[in-house]
């Protein structure tokens, strides 16, 4: 006689729960092979099948079938069923994070735990497959030990999401330029310490210490390479969408000729000079400003001196720099201590030469370098000559043989600023003065030119995988000479919110749509690692929504 609790099912007593629990697992695995699109997903079914009614497999084959499991046993099974269930949930819908670093204050602080969502922009399925469940690119408790295997790559794809990027939303995604990194700097740019000490040395572990001149080996470690989806997780705003055209003039961001809609909490760095009473650091904390920004507050950058001479009217102990949003701007600007407070805004004739697209420059002799080498006390009479091959394009090279015959080896000292003043290139910009920038769209077209193959170099060759050459001032791609390309992928424009404080797109490019991750939404946790233990959590920040902040 058949028991309430079972049903016969093949001439075979079936628990009505075996029942229940196949058909939910089966549709759920059903609807998630829709959501995939690859059907041949539904052989698993199969196994749901075996597992629960004709029982021909151990899929459970750590323990033995027909008997109750150990103590050990029920705590393996837990940990296999928690770590799936995990793994699934981090794939398909929300994945942990945290802000290591201050280039989205004060939208988002250091010591904030986010949950990142992924089926906004839809779940991208791994990428690299064979990897260490629940770990990102390093085992625990090692320094540079990849969670990974590379040799098997699955090509990029993206399930279908809720929305699509759009202007301002808050962006998790793979660090572009982190395919290479150093195993004794792996948060930093590679490509930072290749333009800096030049390839031979970097891939030798050769570099030249620049305070001391001693070649220094084996302090930055073997180069390890990171396939997309194993890149570090960077946190940014999305300022410019594909097909855009960005350009930032005097630190004001303008998309397609109109200048951005107001962020917030957007920050820029103040200059600020005061009285005979310091500021004080209590009604700092009070407005918002960080501890890492008040201890830091006296290191003022030298180049200011230039873009604001009145500077050199104040004692140095005076003069102050820190980061601010408008509103404590605001507070800030009617104490009554306060000398002078000025946006620290480069102005467009200078260059900052470690931005994007990292161009090599010639040289261009012009009154702003007349005026400067009359400001530093060179005579007179030799500084007008340099009117003689004013506007002439020079190699630094030449700019250096002509400075050294007028002023002989003095002028070595002042050579760094020369040549930031004097750099000409149609991509002389600085993070306040930057562009104009089209941002690529996919199955857009463009014509290539050795002008603008800089800004899409790296777009061609590496993250579209591309084999791309310069010969005798033509441009190949993959063996055949062209001088158009059609992009296969959209790119976006990054920017921090704390504008003078962020390594962003203005430094490393663009981000491809491969690299996206997903979208902060809540903040579940936040520390803050200056307070006292007592004063560690961040109360009024506790699960609050991130994408309308």
């Amino acid at each position: 006689m058949m028991g309430k609790k079972t049903i016969k099912i093949f001439g075979k007593e079936i628990k009505k729960s075996s029942l229940f629990w196949f058909s939910l697992y089966a549709i759920s695995w059903f609807l998630l092979t829709l959501w995939i699109g690859n059907w041949w997903l539904l052989l698993f079914e199969l196994v749901l099948f075996d597992y629960y009614f004709t029982k021909k497999v151990n899929w459970i084959f750590w323990r033995k079938r027909g008997k109750k499991p150990t103590k050990a046993g029920e705590w393996v099974d837990a940990i296999i069923y928690a770590v799936v269930v995990a793994s699934i949930i981090r794939m398909f819908l929300i994945e942990a994070y945290t802000i290591p670093t201050s280039s989205m204050e004060r939208t988002l602080l250091v010591g904030d735990y986010l949950f990142v969502s992924k089926y906004h922009y839809g779940p991208r399925l791994p990428m690299t497959p064979l990897s260490v469940p629940l770990v990102h690119n390093r085992m625990p408790l090692t320094k540079s030990m990849p969670s990974y295997i590379s040799s098997v790559q699955w090509k990029y794809r993206r399930l279908k999401g809720l929305t699509h990027v759009k202007h301002h939303d808050i962006v998790v995604f793979n660090f572009p330029d982190g395919d290479t990194t150093l195993a004794n700097y792996p948060s930093l740019d590679y490509y930072d310490f290749v333009r800096m000490y030049g390839w031979n040395a970097v891939d030798r572990d050769e570099i030249v210490n620049p305070f001391t001149g001693q070649i220094q080996r084996g302090t930055l470690g073997r180069k390890i390479y990171r396939p997309v989806d194993k890149r570090e997780n960077y946190v940014k705003r999305c300022i410019a969408l594909p097909g855009d055209t960005l350009q930032i003039i005097n630190g004001k961001v303008f998309i397609n000729g109109k200048q951005e809609a107001p962020i917030k909490h957007m920050m820029c760095k103040y200059i600020i000079v005061v009285g005979e009473n310091e500021l004080n650091p209590v009604f700092l904390k009070s407005i918002g400003v960080s501890e890492e920004y008040i201890n830091s507050m006296h290191d003022v950058p030298g180049d200011a001196f230039y873009f604001m001479p009145e500077l050199k009217n104040y004692p140095l102990n005076k003069i102050l720099v820190l980061p601010l949003d408008q509103e404590q701007y605001e507070r800030l600007k009617n104490v009554r201590d306060i000398i002078l407070i000025k946006p620290y805004i480069k102005p467009g004739w200078w260059v900052d030469d470690y931005l994007f697209p990292h161009v090599e420059n010639m040289f261009t002799i012009h009154d702003t370098l007349i005026n400067y080498l009359l400001a530093q006390g060179f005579a007179q009479e030799k500084v007008q000559r340099l009117n003689e091959i004013k506007g002439k394009h020079l190699s630094e090279q030449e700019l250096f043989k002509a400075l050294t015959y007028l002023f002989s080896d003095t002028i070595t000292n002042y050579m760094q600023d020369i040549l930031t003043l004097t750099k000409n290139s149609p991509y002389a910009w600085n993070v306040d003065n930057f562009g104009p920038l089209w941002i690529p769209k996919k199955g857009t077209t463009i014509k290539l030119t050795l002008e603008n193959l800089p800004i899409y170099s790296r777009i061609i060759d590496v993250y579209e995988n591309n084999d791309l050459q310069v010969k005798d001032g033509k441009i190949y791609i993959n063996g055949k000479q062209t001088d158009t390309y059609t992009f296969k992928m959209d790119y976006y424009f990054m920017m921090g919110d704390n504008r003078h404080n962020s390594a962003d797109s203005r430094f490393w490019g663009f981000v491809p749509e491969d690299h996206i991750v997903g979208t902060p939404i809540i903040i579940w946790l936040s520390i803050d690692k200056y307070s006292p233990a007592y004063k560690k959590i961040r109360w009024d920040r506790m699960f609050r929504l991130v994408r309308n902040m």
